[in-house]
């Protein structure tokens, strides 16, 4: 026992709560041999499996999980940008609204989260991934047929009632990816898991950029909008209820086994304590100083993502007329080129490690990228413009699954629903307010003013990215418990001596 106590000491004070924490998970046998715990069995179809006394073990079904999430992502981000990409033809032609009207089809998603954000955290910490999930997909499938209803011209109001729908089935499935991953894939693929299920909202946008712009024309008789439009409702409802019902038989909440050791010790010792929601939240915000500073770092430059869906179609429309396909193109070559650069930089995280040094890189990338947009838009040189906003959407869209993973690292062994359901907060209200002031600064002294002041938000999310050295918790708590697994080996075979 004398052994044991001098090893674990070797490792420092924290190291030492840790061990005596894993410590208390084991079992002495009569011949003083360590041996695991029981855990529940497993199925056969598990891929990896770990020696170590935590028992960690990786399935396939992961994969299964991840792609479920990702259609019912898909099918709500959707719908986020689905009017404002057609504003000019909602606003003047079709429904006759205002373009601020138009705009808050995209403002409610973000005051929506905001608002119900905390209640929702109290049901999901209490039912669950998987039940989190299915309302999620519920609410989605339930706001995209309210929509159904909303074809006729004098019915915008119903249209509202129905991305107010969207908007609250938001709340459930924004946060999930971080939760998701930790809760299913192995520690050498969480960087890559979460990226995937951030980036399932930009294949939703790069649908919706693809899709609206060339099923919904501006003709010249407005009678002519109403029935593509009513197409597009049809689809969007009859694949929302789909997907709905795939993942309400197919998703599962958790493994049997956990698939890390941080994970297994986050269960075995942190979630075993009822702390409650509001007594986490006030420990993050008040005590936890690197996450306050990423949180707004987090916010400044997703924002600027978030308010692209608003403010893209009349900063392309101002220099290039009647190019209402070319902005959709644009849109979604800056989802599919940012969601393939994104996991490519997600991979190289999974590997390196480097958050700090990878997070710094891509938020400077964002301020230059933002720089060569605003001069190619003023150039107008078409070829240009693609360019210049496919770097764009590498930049920006890099920084979501990025900043997710340095949540994690900066609240563990806080449940990841909980802090990455935090984290987005912040570019939502962020989101809301940049995309007014934008909006206003555009209309009242043209777009120079929009790339300036959307230039000074990406500085300054760079800027506090930069002064923020995150404490990387769970990769911590990982090499303690790598170490433990060799020194209490190293234990056992002395005590046999």
């Amino acid at each position: 026992m004398l052994t044991k106590r001098r090893t674990c000491f070797g490792l420092g004070g924290r190291a030492l709560d840790l061990c005596s924490k894993i410590m208390r998970n084991q079992q002495i046998t009569d011949n003083n041999v360590m041996t695991p715990l029981k855990t529940e069995h497993t199925e056969e179809n598990e891929d990896t499996a770990s020696g170590s006394p935590l028992k960690v073990r990786v399935f396939k079904r992961r994969w299964l999980q991840l792609f479920l999430y990702v259609l019912c992502s898909v099918c709500s981000s959707y719908q986020y940008p689905q009017f404002t990409i057609i504003g000019h033809i909602i606003s003047f032609r079709y429904y006759d609204v205002s373009v601020l009207a138009v705009a808050s089809t995209s403002i409610v998603l973000m005051v929506s989260y905001s608002v119900f954000f905390f209640p929702a955290l109290f049901l999901t910490e209490r039912i669950g991934l998987k039940w989190t999930v299915v309302i999620g997909s519920v609410l989605t499938c339930l706001g995209a047929w309210i929509k159904v209803f909303s074809a006729a011209q004098d019915r915008f109001p119903v249209l509202l009632t129905g991305q107010a729908m969207v908007a609250v089935s938001q709340v459930f499935i924004v946060p999930v990816p971080g939760k998701l991953a930790a809760v299913w894939f192995g520690k050498d693929q969480l960087a890559f898991a979460t990226a995937i299920g951030c980036y399932a909202v930009h294949a939703g946008l790069t649908i919706c950029f693809l899709t609206i712009p060339t099923f919904v024309r501006n003709h010249d008789d407005v009678e002519e909008i109403g029935p593509e439009l009513s197409a597009t409702y049809w689809i969007l409802a009859i694949a929302c209820t789909v997907v709905t019902l795939a993942v309400l038989v197919f998703f599962q909440n958790e493994p049997s086994v956990p698939p890390s050791e941080s994970r297994a010790l986050q269960k075995s010792t942190y979630e075993r304590l009822d702390k409650g929601v509001l007594m986490s939240v006030k420990k993050l915000v008040t005590k936890n100083r690197n996450f306050v500073i990423l949180w707004n770092s987090y916010g400044l430059i997703i924002s600027v993502f978030y308010s692209t869906a608003t403010v893209l179609n009349p900063l392309i429309l101002t220099h290039f007329k009647n190019s209402e396909v070319e902005v959709g193109i644009m849109n979604m070559l800056q989802c599919i080129l940012g969601t393939t650069g994104s996991v490519i930089i997600a991979s190289v995280l999974d590997k390196t490690k480097k958050f700090r040094v990878i997070a710094i890189t891509v938020s400077s990338s964002s301020v230059l990228c933002e720089i060569l947009f605003a001069v190619t838009l003023n150039l107008e040189i078409q070829w240009t413009v693609f360019l210049s906003t496919s770097l764009y959407g590498i930049a920006l869209t890099s920084f979501n699954a990025i900043g997710f993973e340095l949540c994690a690292e900066a609240t563990y062994p806080e449940s990841q629903a909980l802090s990455t359901g935090i984290l987005s907060i912040a570019g939502q209200i962020y989101g809301v307010f940049i995309s007014l002031v934008v909006v206003k600064l555009m209309d009242v002294y043209g777009d120079t003013a929009g790339h300036a002041a959307i230039l000074v938000i990406l500085s300054l999310g760079t800027l506090l990215t930069v002064l923020n050295k995150i404490d990387l918790r769970r990769q911590k708590a990982e090499e303690y418990a790598a170490r433990y697994n060799a020194l209490s080996q190293g234990v056992s075979d002395e005590i046999v001596k």
